[in-house]
């Protein structure tokens, strides 16, 4: 028994020096979240790296100009006569596509999609990280509450140990009575620290959701309160089909579906390139001993223009069956759309129902607390008086344990079921971003 209180009272010292708790209430925690969270951060990477993608110049609507210099120097010598030879060679090239086909606006088209997109899934990882700090933030909130009914029980039983052993003291009660009190209490401690377990792993989690020290200790401010708003099924399923960042992102992915049918089509247009040029030659050979009359320096400018037309008048059927598979990929992200929003449809369906009995079931819940609180009362008075016995308090004991525990998971089930139906419908950034 003394083992077990060492132990006790060390896990609740070494939790009260570890670290000194900062205040951090729901808030606090989403910001810091989308500030430092590691999904964040890559995903919004990615954004940079479809904006830097998503220019004409990608898209092969701008020329290629090209500068190409060049020199050489070289020296003769025979048994007569000797020679210097020096060249220099200056070109400015240019490379355009007149037309091909449109498929210039159509990789515009494409980029400035695949942008969308990559918004699209920034988005997406904002919302289930707020989503999931969310609920880890309540669950925190959950387990001290849990942390703190196991606590009380735990003392309640600890002083019902200890009355036991006065009254066996004084001859009033049987080693019997003591030794189903030790249990009582060894049990209950048991589930005290069980509960301080789960408690600090919860921290943990929120602590890597919010890129923060594993060790890192808090002060939870925001009270552990159910939303109980009184949605409409109907509003709920038309936000739902406009906001659903899942479903908006599939909107994007067929459109590029469309888009590549469109480039597939392309292919079947002949090409015409404009090339031109231009530059500067210099030359100079210089014959030693044969004199002036044999040298030569010629230089001068030149510039060229030219038009290309090209068209593939067959390759393999290599074009058709590129068609032909952009279309069946159009067909399977729209096949991939309306299972989505089948999908979704059912899922808000279930979780709104869910939500409205969850309502219900903490009503109820608040109720059988309330009654266990009185019954307990009432017990512990009749227990001091001698008026019941040991089991029967215990059995009373935890009922209230029970319920207590009942009503603080029906708290936290009505919360997810409120955030549940935020996220579906598109509205969790808007509320807590």
């Amino acid at each position: 028994m003394k083992k077990m209180l060492i132990i006790m009272l060390t896990v609740t010292t070494i939790g009260a020096l570890a670290q000194e708790p900062q205040k951090l209430s729901l808030e606090d925690a989403v910001n810091t979240a989308l500030e430092n969270n590691y999904g964040i951060i890559t995903i919004k990477k990615d954004q940079e790296l479809a904006e830097i993608n998503n220019t004409w110049g990608n898209a092969g609507a701008l020329p290629h100009i090209r500068f190409v210099g060049s020199g050489s120097y070289s020296e003769g010598f025979d048994s007569e006569n000797g020679y210097t030879s020096e060249n220099l060679n200056a070109t400015v090239e240019l490379q355009q596509t007149l037309f091909r086909g449109f498929s210039v606006r159509i990789q515009k088209n494409r980029l400035e999609e695949l942008e969308r997109l990559s918004e699209g899934n920034v988005s997406l990882v904002i919302e289930n990280t707020i989503f999931n700090v969310i609920l880890s933030y309540y669950n925190i909130l959950l387990l001290q509450e849990r942390v703190e009914v196991a606590r009380s029980s735990m003392e309640l039983s600890k002083d019902r140990y200890q009355r036991a052993q006065k009254r066996k003291e004084m001859g009033s009660a049987k080693t019997y009575d003591v030794l189903q009190a030790k249990n009582a209490f060894l049990e209950d401690s048991s589930e005290y620290l069980s509960a301080q377990s789960s408690y600090n792993n919860a921290v943990r989690e929120l602590n890597y959701l919010m890129a923060e020290s594993m060790e890192q200790n808090y002060r939870f401010t925001s009270d552990f309160k159910p939303d109980t708003a009184n949605f409409k099924l109907p509003v709920l399923k038309d936000k739902m089909l406009e906001n659903n960042k899942t479903l908006r992102n599939q909107y994007i992915n067929l459109e590029l579906a469309k888009l590549d049918v469109k480039s597939a089509k392309s292919a079947y247009y002949p090409s015409l390139s404009l090339t031109a040029s231009g530059g500067y030659t210099e030359s100079e050979t210089n014959y030693g001993t044969l004199g002036q009359a044999f040298d030569r320096n010629p230089d001068g400018y030149n510039a060229s223009v030219g038009i290309s037309l090209s068209y593939t008048i067959y390759n393999g059927n290599e074009r058709k069956r590129a068609l032909e598979a952009a279309k069946i990929e159009t067909q399977i992200s729209d096949i991939e759309k309306e299972q989505i929003i089948q999908e979704l449809k059912n899922q808000l369906a279930q979780e709104y129902e869910l939500y409205n009995v969850r309502k219900q079931l903490l009503n109820v819940a608040k109720e059988n607390l309330e009654a266990a609180e009185l019954n307990l009362k009432i017990s512990r008075e009749k227990y001091q008086n001698g008026t019941i016995n040991s089991f029967n308090f215990r059995d009373v004991q935890q009922i209230h344990q029970n319920a207590a525990y009942h009503y603080q998971q029906a708290v936290f089930n009505v919360i997810q079921s409120y955030h549940t139906l935020l996220r579906l419908t598109g509205g969790i950034i808007e509320e807590y971003e």
